[in-house]
């Protein structure tokens, strides 16, 4: 008889209510007080392997009860074989079409922020950095990378090119020139393509305004904050602050009515504080979305300490509960962070790979280099081949075998590596010293954020649920509780 057990799950509470997230499939369950499941989860034989008659002798019903929990158990996949099949390495990775390209269409910058992974100041040789100072993309380079992005996207109908640099409105008409043929080339091709782009926002004239609005860009601003957070490490080269000169630009670009939503993205260095009030004047500035990420850095100048990420995380389970408050008078709050990770869990997305870097998608240096993604641009070991030649198939190959999880021995048996996958590669690369290892810096703290996300999910699924399609839908995500929402 075939032995069970029960597949890698981690149970939690939510006002009171039990859930289990199922840590293969993604999907959550809530677990009914006094019910069939919860005696069998309860039960010492959850711990061990077991047959079925081990189970029904649990049970209460009559056999058909008994069969019908086992067969929805089963088909819910909770329940597993004793030892699963041994999964064996592709030795070729089917082809798999290219969504998304990331132009860095100039090296060039008019800040110079200290913290900046692209500051020559802050450039570790021993990462294998190879960069041309200030070099911008010329068209014939920008054209072809076009070019390699339909011929890669296969049967792929929404394609995406996002506009990097340095500060990528430095170059504002090369960006132009590429929109247009872009455009001619979806047309051709009965496909749509979207457009994405990352400024500092200081170049945010009437002309650039009008062009990024024209062309529905979605745009992304990094802002530190308000002004004294902000002009600590964002400055001009010659030391002098940034934010008065951003603000009035910022203000014009958001009073316009944008076609896509314009979030500002805030990196977090070292003794950040009230991320609150950050949020709040971002958002109160008319920014949809803001985001926040700790600085990646080996820097003690820049990098937030044991104490100051304990704090980051305390800020954010409190912002998430004031996103919950919110939600229940369907009203959003805009904390980027928060809402991806609830669509991840809404969606049941159960990740081999942390992001689509050398997957789906990769990024083009101005000289036409193909990198894994923006933030390993310039990397050698992160370049595979170029848009002239073509991809570096061998190299490329490797890198999708050992950048998987299955390779990641730390991550094994942990119930959130379905989520985090190990974490970003950039990230990795400079904490941990390798692309490929897992981000064991911050694992306890990724565990601990996602735990306060399947909290926040359990209890908007049983007071809210039509809230969590609306995030959903917000990432371009179908509805999943109700069709009409």
């Amino acid at each position: 008889m075939e032995m069970m057990k029960i597949a890698d799950h981690k149970r939690f509470q939510a006002n009171g209510n039990e859930f289990v997230f199922m840590t293969q499939t993604g999907s959550i369950f809530e677990i009914e007080t006094g019910s069939e499941t919860q005696a069998v989860l309860n039960h010492d034989i959850s711990q061990r392997t077991f047959t079925k008659q081990d189970v029904y002798s649990i049970l209460k019903g009559t056999r058909s009860d008994k069969d019908s929990l086992w067969n929805d158990l089963a088909k819910n996949r909770v329940l597993a074989p004793q030892e699963l099949p041994e999964n064996k390495p592709l030795q070729h990775f089917p082809e798999i079409p290219l969504k998304t390209l990331v132009l860095h269409v100039t090296e060039a910058c008019n800040l110079g922020c200290h913290y900046c992974y692209h500051n020559p100041e802050n450039t570790n040789k021993s990462l294998g950095l190879n960069k041309t100072p200030d070099l911008s993309m010329e068209f014939k380079v920008a054209k072809k990378a076009v070019d390699f992005l339909f011929e890669h996207s296969r049967g792929l109908e929404e394609l995406v090119l996002v506009f990097f640099g340095g500060e990528p409105l430095l170059n504002l008409n090369l960006i132009s020139k590429t929109v247009t043929y872009a455009n001619e080339k979806a047309r051709e091709n009965a496909k749509t393509i979207e457009y994405a782009m990352t400024t500092n926002g200081t170049l945010l004239t009437d002309k650039a305004i009008h062009f990024l609005n024209e062309n529905k860009i979605g745009t992304t601003v990094s802002l530190d904050g308000l002004e004294a957070v902000h002009d600590r490490f964002r400055q001009f080269p010659d030391g002098s602050p940034s934010y008065k000169v951003i603000l009035p630009k910022i203000k014009k670009f958001l009073g316009k009515e944008n076609p896509k939503p314009v979030v500002a993205r805030v990196t977090l260095a070292k003794d950040a504080k009230d991320i609150s009030r950050t949020l709040y004047h971002l958002l109160g500035l008319g920014f949809s979305e803001v985001g926040f990420a700790p600085v990646t850095t080996m820097d003690t100048d820049f990098q937030l300490d044991a104490h100051q990420m304990t704090s980051l995380l305390e800020q954010f389970v409190h912002l998430s509960e004031t996103f919950i408050n919110l939600a229940l008078k369907d009203e959003f709050l805009g904390f980027t962070n928060l809402v991806d990770l609830l669509v991840t869990l809404h969606e049941g997305e159960v990740k081999q790979y942390p992001c689509g870097a050398g997957i789906g998608m990769f990024s083009v240096d101005p000289k036409g280099g193909l990198f894994l993604c923006q933030r390993l641009t310039h990397d050698d070991s992160a370049r595979m081949g170029d848009i002239f030649d073509g991809l570096d198939r061998e190299k490329l190959g490797t890198f999708r075998l050992d950048a998987g999880l299955d390779k990641k021995s730390d991550c094994k048996g942990c119930w959130a590596a379905s989520i985090c996958a190990g974490g970003c590669y950039h990230e990795a690369k400079i904490r941990e010293g390798d692309l490929l290892l897992p981000n064991l810096h911050y694992c306890q703290w990724i565990k601990t954020w996602i735990a306060t996300g399947l909290n926040v999910y359990g209890r908007l699924m049983k007071q809210a649920p039509s809230f969590l399609d609306k995030l959903s839908m917000l990432r371009g995500h179908e509805p999943l509780f109700n069709p009409l929402v």
